[in-house]
């Protein structure tokens, strides 16, 4: 795993991060019953997903996504299919494309933060990671209205472009992703840092989906910094697996002009 890491690495330094032509980094494949949807629309829909996100891959590729409908998802499998491709398990039960953007730019995140080289919470800060996506399906969520309004898959689908961003607020306005009155992230953090540790989906990810909340505006202000999220869980996780050294390691594996963003997390989860 050790091996594996640090050539990913490498090969991260070797690509270009922006400017590229685009093609697509990874192929959709659908497959099982998505209720009342056409299984080309839901491709359709994964395929605007892809592109919306493409630009903070940093020129990766993933190969062949298999994405099946199932009441086990959202969930990205560990184990991988025919030709190695990754498995997500989506849980959308129709036409609902705010939710199916949302539950697959999340599990999307998993792959590009590396989630198969620090498996089932060997880390023991995987807690953050699923924040991190959760930040960054409702960034998703946004990107999709914006590109839905100018350039939808196709001229009637134009309408529903609201809708993405109708999702996210609801979300994001929720009473339980709010942080109690007079109480700052750190001091938030001392109090569930053991049952984080320990559970990375603890309370039904009430606690991740407050934690997104904080984190969605520091990217905001430099969205590019989305980027860094491809240079997670690349540290050695042999030994200390504190918070501290988990952000330590991402800070210090990211290019030196997104570092300032990871100093940025760092504080507002550590720092009082």
């Amino acid at each position: 795993m050790r091996y594996l890491k640090a050539l990913l690495l490498v090969l991260l330094t070797c690509l270009p991060l922006q400017g590229w032509a685009f093609t697509a980094p990874a192929q959709i494949k659908v497959e099982s019953e998505w209720g009342e949807a056409n299984p080309d629309d839901i491709k359709t829909v994964l395929t605007s997903v892809i592109e919306v996100i493409a630009p903070y891959m940093a020129g990766r590729t993933f190969g062949e996504v298999i994405v099946k409908n199932d009441p086990s998802g959202p969930i990205s499998l560990y184990e991988k299919g025919a030709n190695d491709a990754y498995i997500i398990m989506l849980n959308v039960g129709g036409r609902y494309w705010a939710q199916l953007s949302y539950q697959f730019s999340h599990e999307m995140c998993h792959l590009m933060s590396n989630y198969d080289l620090a498996p089932n919470n060997v880390t023991r800060q995987q807690w953050f990671e699923e924040s991190l996506c959760e930040a960054f399906s409702l960034f998703a969520l946004e990107k999709m209205a914006e590109h839905w309004e100018t350039h939808p898959p196709y001229p009637h689908w134009q309408e529903y472009a609201p809708k993405f961003r109708e999702y996210q607020q609801d979300m994001f306005k929720q009473t339980h992703r709010q942080l109690p009155k007079s109480m700052k992230l750190p001091k938030w953090y001392q109090a569930y840092a053991k049952t984080l540790s320990a559970d990375p989906y603890a309370q039904g990810r009430d606690l991740n989906e407050l934690v997104a909340n904080q984190l969605l505006p520091i990217f905001a202000e430099k969205p590019e910094t989305w980027i860094t999220l491809n240079y997670l869980n690349l540290g050695d996780d042999s030994g200390d697996k504190t918070l501290d050294k988990y952000l330590t390691d991402w800070e210090n594996n990211v290019p030196l002009p997104w570092q300032p963003t990871i100093t940025g997390v760092k504080q507002i989860l550590l720092k009082d």
